[in-house]
């Protein structure tokens, strides 16, 4: 169980004010129009939501990721396409807090936490999905600047975002061992973001191509050393991957709240559907599958902060885990409420649209099970002492 401090109390009571005051009355127009308010990023940034992870000696809040997650998963509770907007920016953090470049961290650190510019991710392309070892984005180096040419796909705040961290190959024969990351001003000659997806879920979150032409790139902008980016990412992709489970979790705990509250309201046969054992059984269901879901995430993040040599299978497990419970929640949610569960009128009905794409992105959920085999068969089972329980 994780106790909350004081601090995580009052941080989340916060972003819970913010979210039912700023964002819910405007979340179904949102999600009908697609259309993001970006006057609500002036509100990001007042509220501290884009330096969440900015180490403190920057300016910023410097959480660790089991707070990074408590915030998402309040947010995501609301509205979880603004819980996406602030987790790919703290994706898009990460690389950099990651690396030893000292001078890049007091560069844009002490931006995001003064000016609040926020940061996007660009890894996947139109056919390097899952195998992000096949992407053919390359960067060439000529001087003191790298020049970026090829396309990102299904890109996280894509034109809302005021730069982009873009994998990119410097050395097109050695594959992922020749992929390096830099930092991309959104602004660059050469950069286009391409038409906005018409999407499942999470509307308002906008998603879109990344066009790179000879994009230049300075080279103090390259995140850590050449040819050592598929290294960093794998070490993003461990600590993203909770907050993705996070947003998940959220979800699938508003949905619950909610069909509680319409099955304790709705009656037939003379009762309140909640008095029949059939559901009695489906909510107890789901609000097991959330307890359990919760535990895991937040074992998952506790082991990453406190430094777990072996935590790259728990975040696999927590990303698999807790989606695939918030697909399974939201759409018995959506049951619950019967004919009324297919209407916009109940949000429920936007959570199980923004469920499924939480089993996808950010590795889909098959590549977790192979994460998580390939842990197992290296490592053996349990894969922590009785010390890490």
């Amino acid at each position: 169980m994780t106790t909350l401090t004081g601090d995580q109390k009052m941080m989340l009571e916060a972003v819970r004010k913010f979210m039912l005051k700023e964002i819910a009355p405007h979340s179904l127009e949102m999600d009908e129009t697609q259309v993001f308010k970006l006057e609500l990023k002036q509100k990001f940034r007042e509220l501290g939501l884009y330096s969440a992870i900015v180490p403190i000696k920057y300016g910023g809040m410097g959480l660790d990721l089991t707070s990074f997650c408590l915030v998402i998963e309040e947010i995501s509770k609301v509205d979880a396409a603004i819980g996406v907007i602030i987790q790919d920016h703290g994706t898009g953090l990460r690389p950099i807090l990651l690396c030893d470049d000292e001078d890049l961290k007091k560069d844009i650190f002490s931006r995001v936490a003064k000016d609040g510019i926020s940061i996007g991710f660009a890894i996947t392309e139109p056919q390097a999905g899952s195998d992000t070892a096949s992407i053919t984005t390359r960067a060439v180096r000529n001087g003191e600047n790298y020049t970026l040419s090829g396309r990102k796909t299904f890109i996280t705040n894509a034109g809302i975002s005021d730069y982009y961290v873009v994998f990119a190959l410097t050395d097109q024969q050695a594959r992922h061992r020749g992929m390096s990351a830099f930092l991309v001003h959104g602004d660059s000659p050469g950069l286009e973001i391409g038409k906005q997806e018409n999407k499942l879920g999470l509307r308002a979150s906008p998603t879109a191509d990344l066009i790179l032409e000879d994009v230049v790139v300075p080279e103090k902008y390259r995140i850590g050393e050449e040819n050592k980016g598929f290294l960093l990412l794998m070490k993003t992709l461990d600590a993203s991957r909770p907050t993705i489970a996070a947003q998940g979790l959220g979800i699938a705990e508003a949905a619950l709240e909610y069909a509680i509250r319409y099955a304790g309201e709705r009656a037939q046969f003379g009762k309140p559907i909640i008095d029949f054992q059939g559901l009695e059984f489906l909510i107890a269901d789901m609000a097991t599958q959330i307890e359990a879901a919760r535990a895991l995430l937040y074992k998952a993040t506790r082991l990453y902060d406190e430094g777990f040599e072996n935590v790259t299978p728990y975040s696999a497990m927590t990303k698999l885990f807790c989606t695939d419970v918030a697909m399974r929640v939201t759409t018995d949610a959506v049951q619950i409420l019967g004919g009324y569960g297919c209407m916009k009128d109940h949000p429920v009905e936007r959570m199980m649209r923004d469920a499924k794409v939480t089993q996808i992105y950010e590795g889909t959920n098959q590549i977790q099970l192979i994460v998580i085999g390939r842990s197992i068969k290296r490592k053996g089972y349990p894969l922590h002492s009785g010390a890490e329980i």
